[in-house]
């Protein structure tokens, strides 16, 4: 029996059509982790720290800030903030990393 190279092709096809190999006619579910902003409240506020008025959306939950980014909609900084600005969640009251206290550092010591 001689098998030609389209003979070969049909009945491949024909027997994946048939028997649904790799086929999946169902929603694929999405198995991303959770994001930490997800049913967060959004609320928008200026920056603090230069008379430019750089608008600031900051999320919260449960009354604590979780993340802060820049207003896309904002017609002055267009969701861009400067380096100040961006690093208004580290000064934050309830980042665990904030400084507390201040750095002391003795007179005529080496460390």
């Amino acid at each position: 029996m001689k098998i030609t190279r389209r003979g070969f092709l049909k009945t491949t096809g024909a027997t994946v059509a048939v028997s649904g190999i790799g086929l999946s006619f169902d929603k694929p579910e999405a198995n991303a982790a959770p994001t930490k902003i997800e049913g967060a409240t959004v609320t928008t506020t200026i920056c603090p720290y230069c008379s430019v008025g750089c608008s600031i959306l900051v999320h919260t939950k449960d009354g604590r800030v979780v993340y802060t980014e820049g207003d896309p909609d904002s017609p002055i900084n267009q969701g861009s903030l400067c380096s100040k600005g961006s690093s208004l969640y580290q000064l934050s009251h309830n980042n665990p990393e904030r400084l507390k206290k201040p750095l002391y550092r003795a007179p005529g010591s080496a460390t």
